[in-house]
């Protein structure tokens, strides 16, 4: 199963939100460049940027900061927050070099949206993320819920020729609570579709619990706050092996 490390970004800094709330912010670093170079140095092979004054406000104002991450890192970087426009879809998959771009308001706003960004840039390109709470899905950063239940929006997404969603439970996001394996699974199993698991990852014990998922198309699972505190073994060697040999570089991309 594939690992996604998230590298939340608000006002050029790196963050992580408990719940989807402004008032739970969790600074980590000033700078997600740098961020984003640790987790490359320590084997990330896709990293996923979640642009949360995009998100938020609908305001881009870190996309030299994802250009930047983009050109630097060496894997494939997913993006998501505040892709509302098919021009603003178009320069993130172009200039500003994103692999591919999750998209979570404007699937519920705008189908007609979804549709041209699947017939002009292929299926694998574009992410929907089903961002549920309680069995229904939110919008606007996750402010607003709405009537639409996450399975029924899943599939009308399949319809469109989506192939893989990002399912999480909003009010697990940044808590250690653990994901939620039923919802998880449900979905999976009655869209068919490819799966990447968030949300409440809180360390082995959970990555082992989605791996039991794999079977029914979970595939790959993103989290941020376990890998920021440190909350497996590994990366103690890793951290203090960058004590020790403070000339490593990041690793050469073949």
């Amino acid at each position: 199963m594939l690992v996604i490390p998230v590298i939340d970004i608000k006002n050029g800094k790196s963050v992580r939100t408990v719940e989807g709330l402004e008032d739970k912010t969790i600074y980590y670093s000033e700078s997600p460049i740098n961020l984003a170079r640790l987790l490359r140095k320590e084997n990330a092979k896709v990293i996923h940027i979640t642009d949360l004054d995009g998100a938020y406000y609908g305001v881009r104002k870190n996309d030299t900061i994802i250009s930047e991450i983009t050109s630097s890192v060496g894997v494939p970087v997913q993006l998501g927050g505040g892709i509302r426009s098919y021009e603003t879809a178009s320069r993130l998959l172009g200039e500003l070099g994103v692999y591919r771009i999750v998209i979570g308001t404007s699937a519920i706003d705008n189908i007609d949206l979804i549709q041209r960004l699947l017939e002009d840039f292929g299926k694998n390109k574009i992410v929907i993320s089903v961002d549920a709470r309680n069995g229904y899905v939110t919008k606007d950063g996750w402010s607003n819920l709405t009537n639409i239940k996450a399975v029924d929006f899943a599939l009308g997404m399949k319809s469109l020729g989506v192939e893989r969603i990002i399912y999480q439970d909003v009010s697990r996001v940044g808590s250690l609570t653990g994901p939620d394996i039923e919802g998880t699974k449900e979905i999976a199993v009655q869209t068919g579709l490819k799966v990447t698991a968030a949300g409440g990852v809180s360390g082995y014990k959970d990555l082992k619990a989605l791996l039991e998922l794999e079977k029914y198309g979970v595939d790959s699972v993103m989290m941020s706050r376990a890998l920021y505190e440190n909350r497996f073994p590994c990366q103690a060697i890793w951290r203090e092996q960058e004590k020790i040999d403070t000339s490593l570089d990041l690793p050469e991309i073949k």
